[in-house]
């Protein structure tokens, strides 16, 4: 209040504030933070608030303000730290002349934040008062975005700047880091592309591809690290974003990739521009690539003082042992062990590291003693076929794991069944049981993993911790679990828990909490296609038995379809639906019901209306033959909704009536606004105007006091084109703009496409054909990208609507407004679509449209 600031919303623990000048909204800023990090907390605890500022011209929609300035600042907010303050560069212009006394924004560089396609530049508010020791932002596509390192690069001076003068040549597409696993090519490519990250205008991005095994995961992954939709087609989704970016992709962990070599050609190939740099243990193969081998570190070559410490092996064991006993350093009654223990380990980084941490416990004398006696660097018969390198890494992770306590062993152990990571919810609920020496607090689980460099700590998306492995070490463990643990009880416990996460989270995705919904599960997606696969795929013979396999994989593909809906990925879906299918079809009842019903919603989103009504009438068979009449009254909601996408009303008006019916009888408002909204679409398509508008105005009412904000923004949405056919187009914009809200941030994409395509068939009835024309190819680049086919009959119907309009200006003027919507991004066709028209509120000849249900 003392600095003019309005609050308009909450959700969660953040707030959301308007100000009338950046000036005053940096005043505020400044004052919360010092006035925060003053006050004495109870416990001496300290209370740290992110705070990120943007300055620009949102729309005002029902006295709250959309649109991507209102998105775009809160994911600046959301890429800061607890007790930082962030802001834009229009922010900073605005606020420099009347900043406090004392403080400076400091330039942290371009990022690329999710949901927006320009880079950002980001400052961050420095002065009295204030921390400044945050670790980089967390944002997309920046250099600022790839796994910090805990250490400087040590011995890779040469390798690193020749490196990054082949990344520079502007010959040069593709550089392949080659070298046994553990080598470094990892840590020597992030370096490069922290220093390249200026080089690149579209960004830096970092994918990880150790837990990926075939192509077309390997491409869902680039679509999600590059933030593009994940469905349809994938490959053409990536090609399509990065062709004519000068971007860098660091693809890291390729050598187990099936398919790696021709899909990466196939990238290359598609979409000229961005620059790659792979990891792999061997080279692709691929023409035009530049083969980069990654060797061992130099090692001592004498035992003279001076030699060792200053060669690149020794300087990485010094730096690291000097983490765990502060001080360490090489010296004349070391430095002949210490080259030793460098000799012997090859000058592996990661076996250097992993030695190193034992040093703690150690001297470097006894450390070369223990080598030497019990991790057997050579290879043994069993290991002959493995290059040398390797079975030293391997005997090096090995002599690690010996050194575990019991507890710590398992936890090792059991850690290997997550791809991705985890979080500490995860890691208790997986790795502790009753009874297990592990015990149960997951941080001292991973204590003293953590210490002697098995495992790594770093920051999820919500400021928890989260632990992951490297995959060499990863391997390792699973071997272990497979021979020395229970291997199946422990991927039960893992698939049991990721059947929790998403059952949690589903109940969010029609909710205010929707977007942090989709975040986690994404962050863990990973883990959730592992639980699906070891749930919906045959046991091994000794293993757990299908039927519990199979009950947690109908519990994840149920409680995961409206995820796979709402983030396009209704193909992949619709994959492990039909596994679902194959397994419940078996047994029947109600899992049956309820996975052919998912896999129903799946195919009439793409179109598919047919097929999805044979679903929806064999899961209402079923409910209806185990009388659960609120299931009755979801499958006729389902099964009308297919029919009249059918182009049958008179088929689909029946069943919504009696899927209305039930659900008043028995008082339930969620079904009872969901069918409501789909009979009042049916009324509006056939011209009753006025039962749709009575259905569609209870529905309403009944999804605002339920809190269903998609409900709401469905509701007004059909009422719009209600309005829009009875003749009434300033009405119906009037209404749409209702759900502008919504569009701007849910995320909800195939929602998105619904709205833009009434949009212009409303700007077209309202007489503006260039905007109408814009607004439809922007819609239909979603439709492309998200496999969302329209039916001949909605095909149709729009074509007689925008005729008009497309009547009203020259083909080629037409065309050239079509393309340019098509060529727009998602976040830029919510933008269009938010700002004002151009267009007059004229009278229109009544029409049909085809709406998504």
């Amino acid at each position: 209040a003392a600095w003019g600031g309005r609050e308009m919303s909450t959700e969660g623990d953040s707030f959301f504030v308007v100000f009338e000048s950046a000036s005053d909204a940096v005043g505020c800023a400044v004052a919360a933070q010092r006035a925060l990090a003053g006050h004495e907390w109870p416990g001496g605890v300290a209370v740290r608030v992110r705070m990120g500022l943007h300055s620009g011209e949102p729309a005002n929609s029902d006295g709250n303000y959309v649109g991507m300035d209102v998105h775009r600042a809160a994911r600046i907010a959301s890429a800061a730290h607890g007790g930082q303050v962030v802001l834009s560069e229009a922010t900073r212009l605005l606020a420099a002349p009347r900043l406090p006394a004392g403080v400076s924004a400091r330039d942290l560089g371009f990022h690329r934040l999710k949901d927006i396609e320009a880079p950002e530049r980001i400052y961050e508010l420095a002065g009295p008062g204030l921390r400044e020791d945050f670790p980089p932002l967390k944002s997309l596509g920046t250099q600022t975005s790839l796994p910090a390192p805990a250490t400087p690069l040590v011995g890779r001076e040469g390798d690193l700047e020749r490196l990054c003068a082949a990344l520079a040549a502007p010959e040069v597409r593709l550089v392949t880091l080659t070298g046994t696993g553990g080598v470094g090519k990892t840590r020597l490519a992030l370096a490069a592309a922290a220093a390249l990250g200026q080089a690149f205008p579209y960004g830096v991005f970092f994918v990880a591809l150790a837990a990926v095994r075939d192509a077309e995961v390997m491409w869902k992954t680039l679509a999600g690290s590059l933030d593009v939709s994940m469905d349809g087609e994938p490959a053409d989704a990536v090609t399509g974003y990065l062709a004519g970016r000068r971007a860098l992709l660091v693809l890291d962990n390729l050598e187990q990739l099936d398919g790696a070599a021709a899909a990466v050609a196939a990238l290359l190939e598609a979409a000229p521009g961005p620059v790659l740099l792979a990891t792999s243990r061997r080279p692709l193969h691929v023409p035009g690539e530049h083969e980069f081998p990654v060797p061992a570190l130099e090692v001592p070559g004498t035992a003279g003082v001076h030699d060792v410490a200053a060669s690149a092996a020794a300087r990485l064991f010094a730096q690291q042992a000097g983490m765990v006993r502060p001080g360490f350093a090489v010296t004349a009654d070391n430095a002949a062990d210490v080259a030793a223990i460098c000799r012997r380990l090859d000058g592996l980084p990661l076996a250097i590291e992993l030695a190193a941490a034992r040093v703690k416990l150690l001297s470097p004398r006894a450390l070369l003693a223990r080598l030497g006696h019990s991790l057997g660097l050579a290879a043994g018969t069993a290991e002959a076929g493995r290059p040398l390198r390797q079975q030293t890494l391997r005997n090096t992770v090995a002599w690690s794991y010996d050194l575990l306590d019991p507890g710590a062993a398992q936890v090792f152990r059991r850690m290997s069944v997550f791809a991705g990571g985890c979080d500490l919810d995860a890691l208790a609920a997986v790795v502790a049981t009753g009874g297990d020496p592990a015990g149960s607090d997951p941080l001292e689980l991973v204590a003293g993993l953590q210490d002697v460099s098995l495992v790594t700590v770093t920051e999820g998306i919500d400021g928890e911790p989260r632990m992951s492995m490297l995959e060499t070490i990863r391997d390792y463990a699973l071997e272990r679990l497979e021979q020395d643990d229970d291997v199946d009880g422990t991927r039960r416990r893992h698939a049991e828990h990721y059947a929790a996460v998403a059952e949690r989270e589903h109940d969010q995705l029609d909710g205010p909490g929707q977007l942090t919904a989709l975040d986690r599960l994404e962050a863990d997606l990973d883990n959730l296609r592992a639980a699906l696969t070891w749930s919906l795929e045959p046991p091994a013979a000794a293993g757990v038995g299908q039927g519990e396999r199979a009950v947690i994989g109908l519990r994840l593909v149920q409680a995961l379809t409206l995820f796979w809906y709402q983030r396009g990925q209704a193909t992949e879906g619709r994959r492990w639906l039909q596994r679902a299918m194959d397994l419940a079809s078996a047994d029947g009842g109600e899992p049956l019901a309820r996975v052919a019903h998912g896999l129903g919603v799946l195919l009439d989103t793409q179109g598919e209306p047919d097929a999805a009504r044979r679903l929806f009438e064999l899961s209402l068979a079923i409910w209806r033959e185990l009388g659960v009449r609120d299931q009755q009254a979801r499958e006729l909601n389902s099964l009308g909704i297919a029919h009249h996408h059918l182009g049958d009303p008179q088929a689909a008006r029946p069943l919504l009536a009696e899927s209305v019916a039930i659900a008043r009888d028995m008082g339930n408002k969620i079904r009872l606004a969901a069918a409501l909204t789909n009979l009042g679409q049916l009324e509006s398509v056939v011209g009753d105007f006025d039962r749709a508008t009575q259905a569609l105005q209870e529905a309403l009412t009944l999804d605002s006091e339920q809190g269903d904000v998609f409900g709401v923004a469905l509701d007004r949405q059909s009422l719009a084109l209600v309005s829009l056919r009875a003749g009434r187009p300033g009405e119906a914009r009037d209404l749409l703009s209702g759900t502008f809200d919504y569009v701007a941030n849910s995320g909800n994409t195939p929602f998105l496409a619904n709205i833009l395509e009434l949009s212009a068939a409303i700007t077209a009835a309202l007489r503006d054909p260039v905007r109408a024309a814009r607004l439809m190819g922007a819609a239909d680049a979603i439709r492309k990208q998200w496999g969302m086919q329209r039916t001949d009959r909605e095909a149709a119907r729009m074509e007689q609507y925008l005729a008009q309009a497309r009547a009203a200006v020259s083909s080629q003027a037409w065309a050239a407004e079509l393309a340019a919507g098509r060529a727009l991004t998602e976040q830029e066709a919510v933008m269009l679509l938010v700002s004002p028209g151009q267009a007059h509120d004229m009278p229109a000849e009544q029409s049909a449209l085809g709406e998504g249900a």
